[in-house]
C-alpha cells in the first residue's frame, strides 16, 4: 500500500481511450489475471465502455469481443462488437458462443439487479473457465471513515449518482451471491490506490482521514484496502452421469 499521496488521483487512460474506472484500477486487473492470460483464450470484456481495457488484452495478443449498450464509442481494436442493454433479458441469446474468461470491471454497481448481472455474465462463460469482476470496495478504510462523517459510503455518494454508482456491494453480501451461483473463488485482490496519507484538501474530514485513521487502521478487520475489489472466479465443469 502506498504510504502518501498530494493532490487528486486523476482517472487514467490508455491509449487515449479513458479508464471508466478507479485510477490505475486497468492496470491492477491486468496485473491480477496476466499468468493466465494466453494467445489462445477466448475473451469478453462486458460492458467495455471505450474499450480501454479490451485493447490492454488485444495488445497482450488475445482475440477479444466486446458489449456494451453504446458500440459506437468503442475504440479499442476487438473482434466483434455486441451492443447490449445489460439491465434487459434475453442476455444470452445475443451471443453465439461462450468464453473462456469474461471481465466485468466496475460494471455490477451501475446496474439495477447484480444477481441478474452476474447470472447473465455466467451464462456466456464456459464450463471450467472464468469470470473477472470487479467492483468498489465499500469497506475500504476510507469509506469507513466517510460513512463515519458522512452517513454515505465511497464511490456511493450524490456526485456519484450522475456517473451511474447506483448499487453498492460490500464483501459479504458479493461472496453469498458468488457461493448461490455456485461459482468459485480462485483468488481475490484490489486495485486502485489507497494512500495510508492523503494530503488533498483542508477540511475535518481530511484531517480525521491523516491524523486518526492512518492509527485506527491496524485494528480493522475485512478487506480494508484498495478501492475496488476483485474476484477470479470459476465456473466448474458440470459432472457428467456415469454411464
Amino acid at each position: 500500500m502506498k504510504l502518501f499521496k498530494w493532490g487528486s488521483l486523476e482517472s487514467t487512460h490508455y491509449k487515449g481511450m479513458l479508464e471508466r474506472a478507479a485510477h490505475g484500477l486497468h492496470q491492477d486487473v491486468f496485473d491480477f489475471v496476466k499468468p493466465l492470460l494466453t494467445p489462445d483464450l477466448s475473451v469478453l470484456d462486458f460492458g467495455c465502455g471505450e474499450g480501454a481495457f479490451a485493447q490492454r488484452l488485444t495488445d497482450a495478443g488475445l482475440a477479444v469481443d466486446a458489449c456494451d449498450l453504446d458500440i459506437d464509442q468503442i475504440k479499442g481494436q476487438v473482434k466483434n462488437k455486441i451492443r447490449i442493454d445489460l439491465n434487459q433479458t434475453a442476455f444470452e441469446s445475443n451471443f453465439s458462443k461462450k468464453y473462456e474468461m469474461v471481465f466485468a470491471i466496475e460494471i455490477i454497481e451501475h446496474l439495477e439487479n447484480p444477481w441478474k448481472t452476474l447470472r447473465d455474465a455466467l451464462s456466456v462463460v464456459d464450463e471450467g473457465g472464468y469470470l473477472v469482476l470487479s467492483t468498489p470496495n465499500v469497506s475500504s478504510f476510507i469509506s469507513r471513515l466517510r460513512f463515519f462523517m458522512r452517513g454515505t459510503l465511497l464511490a456511493f455518494e450524490k456526485p456519484d449518482l450522475a456517473h451511474g454508482h447506483i448499487t453498492p456491494m460490500p464483501f459479504f453480501q458479493l461472496e453469498y451471491v458468488i457461493k448461490c451461483l455456485k461459482l468459485k473463488i480462485v483468488k481475490t485482490g484490489y486495485g486502485g490506490p489507497v494512500p495510508l496519507f492523503h494530503f488533498v484538501e483542508l477540511s475535518r474530514y481530511g484531517i480525521l482521514r491523516n491524523t486518526l485513521l492512518p492509527f485506527i487502521y491496524p485494528f480493522m478487520s475485512g478487506p480494508k484496502q484498495g478501492r475496488a475489489l476483485i474476484y477470479l472466479l470459476q465456473k466448474e465443469k458440470t459432472n457428467l452421469p456415469r454411464k
